[in-house]
């Protein structure tokens, strides 16, 4: 999978005008020249590629990808909730993560959309809703969290967060996956 097969869609955001004087005012990253109210300034599309490569890394099973994209020490949690109905937290350290994507395994593919990007200097927060599939079929969905750092120029996962959810999964505004 490319990372031009990961469809990505911007949250619409106010008017253009709103988001110029915010950006200004507060500081922060936000739209302001492009003339879109959808489009990413630059460092907004630089997280976009990095969190587009961990998905590529996921679906090509690219150990050596996920390692250049992320720094040691990360962290990475997932929530969910079991069959009967019990809140479990699963805690993963960066070699785990790593060896979770060693070898041989099924076919993996996660889609997100209408994502929101915050930065702040050298520091960068991705959300957004995903699906999950499994060997083509659907597995679960939620909400990603990925909190990002920039270093010499490039944007790096430092933890990961995201939600399982098996049940009242929004439906994907993707439509069905190619596989």
């Amino acid at each position: 999978m490319t990372s031009a097969s990961i469809f990505i869609h911007r949250k619409s955001c106010q008017s253009v005008w709103l988001s110029r004087i915010l950006a200004f005012a507060a500081g922060v990253s936000m739209v302001t020249g492009s003339g879109s109210a959808a489009a990413q300034s630059a460092e907004e599309q630089a997280v976009q590629n990095t969190v587009n490569q961990f998905f590529q890394a996921l679906a090509e099973r690219d150990r050596a990808l996920l390692a250049s994209i992320t720094l040691p020490g990360s962290l990475n949690i997932s929530t969910s909730v079991s069959n009967r109905g019990v809140a479990e937290i699963r805690i993963q350290n960066y070699k785990q993560l790593l060896d979770n994507l060693g070898g041989e395994g099924p076919a993996l593919l996660e889609r997100v959309w209408n994502p929101t990007i915050l930065i702040r200097r050298d520091i960068a927060t991705f959300w957004a809703p995903y699906d999950f599939h499994v060997n083509g079929v659907f597995s679960h969905c939620g909400i990603d969290s990925f909190q990002l750092i920039k270093r010499q120029e490039k944007w790096f996962l430092t933890n990961l967060s995201w939600t399982v959810e098996r049940e009242n999964c929004e439906v994907s505004p993707l439509g069905q996956p190619a596989f």
